[in-house]
């Protein structure tokens, strides 16, 4: 879509993976839990889930599964949060956060009470990356 570019404040805290058909697919620097981020290319109009036409919605609720079943065996996930907030962030942004019962907010809520941790290393971002294009159909290069 011309003229879209994800949100700033999305691109400060994420790596970019690259894309899956319809969203641009980020993962959350702090490395203290598996975090991603799927960000629609869609019309900017399009703040909320509803407002996406069903081929729009039919076509991330696959990328949102895509990554939900990534994040178990891959990442090692016991649980599965997926939400679509957007109140720093106005554009239409899905979170999909891999939670462990020794992660470092269980049993509460990741956000504001996620501490400062590591980042992940770069290694291992362009391993999850490498992994998501192998199983799940990623296209790297395409942000």
């Amino acid at each position: 879509m011309a003229g879209f570019e994800v949100h700033p404040r999305l691109l400060e805290d994420c790596h970019r993976l690259g894309r899956f058909m319809l969203s641009h697919v980020l993962l959350h620097r702090n490395a203290g839990l598996p975090w991603f981020i799927l960000v629609p290319e869609v019309a900017i109009e399009a703040t909320e889930l509803h407002e996406l036409d069903p081929a729009q919605r039919r076509a991330l609720e696959v990328e949102i599964d895509a990554l939900a079943r990534f994040l178990k065996p891959a990442l090692g996930a016991q649980k599965i949060n997926i939400a679509a907030l957007g109140n720093l962030v106005p554009q239409l942004h899905i979170h999909v956060i891999g939670r462990r019962t020794d992660d470092p907010c269980w049993p509460g809520v990741v956000w504001g009470n996620l501490p400062e941790g590591p980042e992940w290393p770069a290694a291992k971002v362009t391993a999850i990356a490498d992994r998501l294009a192998a199983l799940h159909g990623l296209q790297r290069g395409r942000c």
